[in-house]
């Protein structure tokens, strides 16, 4: 990859090999603009607990305190998850908690308060989240503009609309979203199926995390759900690298629980496994983490196109520097159904229009020429950075086209 001092962050985290001797060999004044990309990637802190002495005392200082923050941020998150927790209980609306707080210490991280986390994910049925909105809304909670970008939740939500962006990713002060989901899964624009999500909220539980009751998917589902979570975003063409170094994270410290796995794959079944062994592939080709022999064996189970793209891409998401759509040859290798692929080669290769948040019901207020001029101008902003961004990415995808084929063809032959 063309952006050598982040993957040596990258493997400088590995679970099984010591590589933090790595960073020595990164300049100092390649620092600054090192930790602006695992700011980005949200692999800072691990960078910092993991690898401290290895560290210039520049980074070493900043990352300090950078945890210093990360922590006053998590009371931040406790005292708004009780209003919130409060509020629904008050009005009988269920929901449950995804991520953050329901990834349970020491599964997913070493210290609630090392983990990085900037928004408050929650699920409620469809028939419940528009309520669970105007719950929101009664404690101060406004949603933002309705954004470019498609998604299964909501608009998020947020309390103070007058902060200002200043550079810094775990300012104490910086405030939480809270975005309300009401699907786990978009088959529609995935065109793969993940059928495990339908027992989701039927399996759910509830632990005591940080002296609060969390209602979360149960363990096994929670893992399921962070390796869709990264494939949902990987497959559209932009996720953090932190979801699979979390992901790794879990599989390592469950290397050896047999009751975990066997309730895991107990609960899949066709693409769901399927798309979960992917997931959990590149955790083990980034960060080298150890891995139940049942996630072992269904990593193997994988087509052997998916193993050819790994052997020719696995590193293209890691790289910031060149833009590529190498991930369009993996989401078409998972597809079976010749539509579908048409379908997701036009969605990825040609700019699309934003699309809209799916709202649960009408709109209860109607919308002022000011929002309406403001939309409009939002949309074609977003719709110009598109067809810039396809602009850049067409040479580098033909490219990677071009190896595509030629390694098809030496994997007919032997």
């Amino acid at each position: 990859m063309s952006n050598p001092p982040l993957m040596k962050v990258i493997r400088s985290l590995h679970f099984q090999q010591d590589r933090r001797e790595e960073l020595n060999s990164v300049a100092p004044d390649q620092w600054p603009g090192l930790l602006k990309q695992t700011d980005h990637s949200q692999l800072t802190l691990p960078l910092g607990i993991r690898c401290r002495d290895y560290l210039p005392d520049f980074a070493r200082n900043r990352i300090a305190q950078n945890l210093i923050s990360n922590a006053a941020r998590h009371r931040l998150l406790e005292a708004e998850y009780r209003l919130i927790s409060d509020v629904f209980r008050a009005r009988s609306i269920d929901f449950i908690v995804l991520k953050g707080p329901s990834q349970i210490v020491p599964l997913y991280v070493p210290n609630a308060d090392y983990r990085p986390q900037y928004d408050i994910d929650l699920y409620c049925p469809p028939d419940a989240v528009a309520a669970a909105r105007d719950a929101l809304a009664s404690v101060g909670f406004l949603s933002l503009p309705a954004g470019a970008r498609y998604s299964d939740h909501l608009p998020p939500m947020i309390r103070n609309m007058d902060w200002k962006w200043r550079g810094d990713y775990y300012a104490p002060d910086l405030p939480l979203t809270v975005e309300l989901h009401f699907r786990f899964w978009d088959t529609q624009t995935e065109k793969l199926s993940a059928p495990c999500v339908e027992d989701f909220w039927r399996r759910r539980c509830s632990r005591i995390v940080g002296g609060a009751e969390i209602p979360m998917l149960s363990l096994a589902d929670t893992v399921s759900y962070s390796a869709l979570h990264l494939m949902r975003h990987l497959l559209r063409g932009g996720f953090r690298v932190y979801h699979a170094y979390e992901i790794a994270h879990f599989l390592h410290q469950t290397e050896h629980d047999d009751v975990l796995w066997t309730k895991w794959i107990a609960g899949r079944a066709g693409k769901s496994a399927a798309l979960e062994a992917v997931a959990f592939r590149f955790a083990c080709e980034w960060f080298g983490c150890k891995t139940h022999p049942i996630v072992d064996e269904q990593m193997k189970r994988l087509p052997a196109r998916i193993g050819r793209w790994f052997d020719l891409f696995s590193h293209s998401p890691l790289d910031q520097e060149r833009p590529n759509k190498d991930e369009l040859f993996l989401h078409l290798s998972l597809l079976d159904n010749p539509r579908d692929r048409r379908s997701v080669m036009l969605r990825r290769l040609l700019p699309q229009p934003p699309r809209k948040y799916v709202e649960p019901g009408p709109a209860d207020v109607e919308r002022s020429l000011r929002a309406v001029v403001n939309g409009k101008f939002r949309n074609v902003s977003f719709f110009s950075a598109r067809v810039a961004h396809h602009a850049r990415t067409t040479a580098n995808l033909m490219a990677s086209l071009y190896r595509w084929k030629v390694s098809g063809r030496k994997y007919a032959v032997s």
